[in-house]
This record gives structure tokens, C-alpha cells and sequence, in this order.
């Protein structure tokens, strides 16, 4: 099978929280900030060190960001016998939508839709953002970017302003 090599044409690592994105896309930036926000709350499985959490955004000559996710810093303080095992989060993710032309509220649903994914699908297994025991779904309603509950339809808050 051939893949198709493109090059990188610009590469940004940022806090969870990024005050600015160093010439990263805006709205990419922007949407890892609200994802970000939203991580603090409604999170079920492993234990999650926010403080250490960092962005990589790696941009494509097509316009095309591949989005990462990693654990800064040592994970000395880390006891696999407790259940903290936050050791793993270690993930990139390309050709999933993402692209430095998309809106604020398409690239928060893409980054939201990426972060639940790969939190709910490999270890260290983290159900978020959950209502009940459901994971709730990123979506776009009337132009907004919200979390909807599968089962009720209803929008439970907009992506960036979760609660517990």
C-alpha cells in the first residue's frame, strides 16, 4: 500500500491551556483551549495529570493539522498499584479532519471528538465527558459546538464551558 509523504510545515507544543499559539492556526488553538477547559470535569477511569498535559500541532503543507497529546515532565510520582496510570497517554493523530481553513466550532468538535476517542479507546481508559454512564457526543447545533447526550438529544453544555 503507498501512503503519500508530506511534509511538515510548521510544528507548535503548547500547555493544555495555551495563552497563544506561537503562530499555530487560531481556531485550532482555541479549540484545544476549550478541550482543555472541558478535561477538568465529568471524567471517569484512570487518573489524569492536567498539569502535565501538552498539544503538539503539526501543520501540513495541505492545510491539514495532525493533532498530539503527551505527558510532559517525569512520572515519578506516578504508583501503577494505585491505578494511576497516566504514564501512557502518548498519542498523534493525522488525516481525521482537522484543517487550518475549518471554523472555531468545526475545529472544537474534531479536536473534542479526537481527545474522547482516544481517551475511551486505549489505556489509560478514561470515559469523558460522561452523564451518567454515557460518554456524551461533541456536535455542532445551530452553529454552536456542544456536548449532546446521546440518549436524551439534549445539549448538556457547550464544548468549552463544562461543568461538573
Amino acid at each position: 500500500m503507498w501512503f503519500p509523504v508530506f511534509e511538515y510545515v510548521d510544528e507548535w507544543t503548547l500547555p493544555l491551556l495555551p495563552e497563544n499559539g506561537g503562530g499555530a492556526p487560531t481556531q485550532i488553538v482555541d479549540a484545544c483551549f476549550a478541550v482543555g477547559l472541558d478535561l477538568r470535569w465529568r471524567r471517569y477511569g484512570a487518573r489524569l495529570d492536567l498539569n502535565r498535559l501538552q498539544w503538539t500541532l503539526s501543520l501540513l503543507e495541505t492545510g491539514d493539522v495532525h493533532l498530539g497529546v503527551r505527558l510532559e515532565g517525569p512520572d515519578s510520582d506516578v504508583d501503577p498499584s494505585a491505578g494511576d496510570d497516566d504514564r501512557t497517554l502518548d498519542f498523534s493523530v493525522g488525516g481525521v479532519g482537522l484543517h487550518m481553513d475549518q471554523t472555531l466550532p468545526e475545529a472544537m468538535v474534531v479536536v473534542a471528538d479526537i481527545m474522547q476517542t482516544e481517551l475511551a479507546g486505549y489505556p489509560p481508559w478514561i470515559q469523558w465527558p460522561i452523564e451518567d454512564k454515557r460518554l456524551l457526543l461533541p456536535t455542532i447545533i445551530d452553529g454552536e459546538a456542544v456536548w449532546r447526550d446521546p440518549r436524551t438529544n439534549r445539549s448538556v453544555a457547550p464544548i468549552g464551558q463544562l461543568t461538573e
